[in-house]
């Protein structure tokens, strides 16, 4: 029989029970080998979490099944294949379509028969309580060091990492870059001026040259007053954990939020009273690349003054940068497109394509349906946990829910 292996360890894992990859291999090899099983491919999975099926090798397995590579998956365990509810049951629902058997070697119950598909839930429910475990043990774990000033990842720039104490301490060449790059900003500079003003100068940068989203990263860092944003780029907004006085400053609290009102002055296009209609839709005719919203002023601080809208292509290389296209001239030239689209719309007998909106509230009604059978399975799992229901029954349940789900 044709087989595949599945090995998969994340790093915790391997460090807390010793579910190393090679250790894995050599107990599926000698369970292959004794059951006489023809070893097609194995998919190694090391230090991907099993939160979900999006891992490089377990979509590869996946390919796989549906081509006929395999008969059979050999895993040790179930919590290798996933730790989620939703992701095993579709697993094995995917398997059957195309009669592929899994096949645990320290969990020996057959997953094709009610019983061992009960066995394999009640894995399932221990397996993700787990995940969700060393999870919230991480979190912990990396909050008490920020809290304690250790920093958790690499310095970022302007700062190295003491290697013995973990703290952030002030790198005095790129420090003075950092200066420069908030003064710059606080004076006007735009954020692709100032990276062309820092490659001209050849600014010192690790790696690579300076370009809008390094400088504008830098910008939006609060540990360059002495603040970290712990978990910024993952968490809510809400859940953010701000550690004050975490390392030594390199900019003033006052540079820092005059350069706020000014970023959030830039942040939306159409700040201000006129709405930039153009912005992020119209593309260079030259390059090709989604052209910037821009105005000029005729008689500008006069009585008399006025003001030209237009868009342009702020592209590097593109042989098309510096012109500038009226937006009046544009939206006249658009509304007429759109009135010549809508009187050919009704010349045709007014087949006008509109939504259905029967199809559409049968659509809402599914997904409706489906969130309620979710819910109803994230009562019962916890309840499982508070103790108040029997272990069985919630596989029965579980399981009933799925197939709700398929119809």
């Amino acid at each position: 029989m044709r087989c595949g292996i599945y090995v998969r360890v994340s790093t915790d894992e391997q460090r807390d029970k010793g579910y190393s990859i090679d250790s894995q291999l050599r107990m599926i090899k000698e369970y292959c080998e004794k059951n006489s099983y023809d070893i097609v491919d194995v998919y190694n999975d090391a230090g991907h979490s099993g939160k979900d099926l999006m891992r490089p090798e377990m979509q590869r397995l996946l390919k796989d099944i549906k081509s006929h590579k395999i008969e059979k998956i050999v895993a040790i365990k179930v919590d290798r294949l996933t730790r989620n509810n939703y992701d095993s049951f579709w697993l094995l629902n995917y398997c059957e379509e195309h009669n592929v058997k899994i096949e645990l070697i320290l969990e020996p119950y057959d997953v094709s028969t009610a019983n061992g598909e009960m066995i394999f839930g009640m894995n399932l429910v221990f397996g993700q309580r787990e995940r969700k475990e060393i999870g919230a043990r991480t979190k912990r774990a990396m909050e008490e060091m920020a809290l304690e000033k250790v920093h958790p990842a690499k310095a970022p720039y302007g700062y190295t990492r003491n290697s013995e104490t973990g703290h952030l301490e002030i790198e005095p060449i790129e420090a003075q870059v950092v200066k420069r790059i908030f003064e710059l900003y606080k004076n006007g500079t735009t954020i692709r001026g100032i990276s062309n003003t820092l490659n001209e100068e050849k600014a010192y940068l690790r790696q690579g040259k300076w370009n809008s989203d390094k400088v504008y990263k830098i910008l939006t860092n609060s540990i360059y007053i002495g603040t970290f944003a712990y978990g910024k780029t993952k968490r809510k907004a809400q859940d953010i954990l701000y550690v004050e006085n975490y390392c030594e400053p390199i900019i003033g609290k006052n540079t820092w939020n005059i350069t706020r009102k000014r970023l959030e002055k830039n942040k939306h296009p159409n700040y201000g009273e006129h709405i930039h209609l153009f912005t992020g839709i119209v593309k260079c005719p030259n390059c090709g690349k989604i052209m910037s919203s821009t105005n000029s002023f005729k008689n500008s601080g006069k009585p008399n003054q006025k003001v030209y809208y237009h868009v342009t292509c702020n592209s590097p290389n593109c042989k098309s940068k510096g012109f500038h296209y009226n937006c009046n001239k544009i939206e006249a030239k658009l509304g007429r497109v759109l009135n010549e689209l809508t009187r050919y719309m009704y010349d045709m007998d007014n087949e006008i394509i509109v939504c259905n909106s029967t199809k559409t509230k049968d659509i809402k009604d599914i997904e409706k349906a489906i969130e309620k059978l979710k819910m109803q399975e994230k009562k019962l799992v916890d309840l499982y946990l508070s103790s108040t229901l029997m272990l069985k029954l919630l596989i029965i349940k579980m399981i009933l829910s799925r197939e709700k789900l398929k119809t």
